[in-house]
């Protein structure tokens, strides 16, 4: 099984869209878009993205006030997630 099918696997068990993803540099939460036409293969397609960096994310002990952007569609590539975690 590749990654992007653990995490659809994941997904479904947890039931939720949601998703909270850490790379080296963002924390990054959305909800996941099945898109036909996107290399779901190699990305994560989120839709309605907010990202902040890891650093206000430890410094400040929440991303909620200190996003720098948000994003209507994100994608992310499976190579640099370090951690995700669906949230309902």
């Amino acid at each position: 099984m590749n990654k992007a099918e653990e995490f659809r696997k994941i997904m479904t068990i947890s039931n939720t869209d949601k998703v909270i993803i850490l790379t080296n540099h963002y924390q990054i939460v959305g909800k996941v878009y099945e898109c036909e036409e996107c290399n779901r293969e190699s990305f994560i397609n989120l839709t309605n993205a907010s990202l902040c960096l890891i650093n206000d994310v430890y410094d400040n002990q929440t991303c909620d006030n200190y996003t720098s952007s948000h994003y209507d569609w994100l994608h992310i590539n499976f190579d640099k997630v370090v951690a995700f975690s669906f949230k309902g």
